[in-house]
C-alpha cells in the first residue's frame, strides 16, 4: 500500500513538472506580438497666441469644431514580463478640425484633414489577468507631418472643392499617448484587443504665430498574432 501511494505521488509530481514546464515553454515562445488596429477618432486642437495675434485664435474658436478622423497600422509588442509589454509600431492618422454648420458665411465651410505617420514607442501595464486581461498603456510617440489637405463648401454647390495647402505645419513632432485596454485570447496564437487611447501634440504643431496642439481620442481596435 505504501509503494502504491509512493509511485502515484511521484506520478503526479512528475505530471505536474511537465505541465509547468509546458506553460513556460509557451510563454517563452510566444514572447511577440504583431497586430493591425483601426481607431475612429474624436479630434481637435489648442491654440494659443500673444497679445498681438490673439485676434486670429479667437476667430478660429468661434468658427472651428471638433471633427471625425482615424489612426490605423500596424503595432509591434515584445513580452517583457507577465505584467509589462513593450509596444511600437507604425500608425497613419487624420487629425483637424472642421467649421461649424451654423456659420454664416457658407463660402467659408471647411474642413482641414492634418495626415501624420507617427513612431510610438509605449509600455503596457497589466492590471487585471483573467480570461480577459486589463491594461493601461503609457508613451510617447514621433510624428512625421505629411500633408494638410483642405476639403471646402461653395454656397449652393454639393461637390466640394478639395485642395492641398502650403501648411506651415512642422515637418517632426514629438506626441505622448496614454489609455486603458483590454486583451482576450481567441486562440493560441490570436489575441484580440481594444483600448481607448488619448493622443496628443507635446510641441506645437505650427511654426505661424499661433501656436497649436493637436488632440484625439477614440476606441482602438486591434487584430494581433502572437509568436
Amino acid at each position: 500500500m505504501k509503494k502504491t501511494l509512493v509511485i502515484l505521488f511521484t506520478f503526479i509530481s512528475l505530471v505536474s513538472i511537465a505541465q509547468e514546464t509546458t506553460s513556460l515553454d509557451t510563454t517563452r515562445l510566444n514572447k511577440f506580438q504583431l497586430g493591425l488596429t483601426f481607431s475612429p477618432d474624436f479630434n481637435f486642437r489648442y491654440l494659443k497666441a500673444d497679445d498681438n495675434t490673439e485676434w486670429i485664435s479667437k476667430i478660429a474658436d468661434s468658427m472651428e469644431v471638433p471633427k471625425y478622423g482615424y489612426t490605423t497600422g500596424f503595432n509591434f509588442s515584445y513580452v517583457l514580463s507577465n505584467k509589462i509589454k513593450l509596444g511600437t509600431g507604425i500608425i497613419f492618422a487624420d487629425h483637424g478640425e472642421k467649421t461649424k454648420s451654423t456659420i454664416e458665411l457658407q463660402t467659408l465651410n471647411y474642413t482641414n484633414h492634418y495626415y501624420f505617420l507617427s513612431v510610438p514607442v509605449r509600455l503596457d501595464y497589466t492590471l487585471i489577468s483573467k480570461k480577459i486581461d486589463v491594461y493601461a498603456t503609457l508613451g510617447v510617440s514621433g510624428n512625421f507631418f505629411i500633408n494638410h489637405k483642405t476639403v471646402m463648401f461653395e454656397d449652393g454647390k454639393k461637390d466640394p472643392i478639395q485642395f492641398t495647402n502650403d501648411s506651415d505645419l512642422q515637418k517632426f513632432t514629438i506626441g505622448g499617448l496614454a489609455g486603458i485596454g483590454m486583451s482576450a485570447k481567441l486562440s493560441t496564437n490570436w489575441l484580440f484587443k481594444t483600448e481607448v487611447i488619448y493622443r496628443q501634440t507635446i510641441q506645437s504643431v505650427s511654426n505661424g504665430p499661433v501656436k497649436k496642439w493637436l488632440y484625439s481620442v477614440g476606441p482602438n481596435i486591434g487584430l494581433y498574432y502572437s509568436f
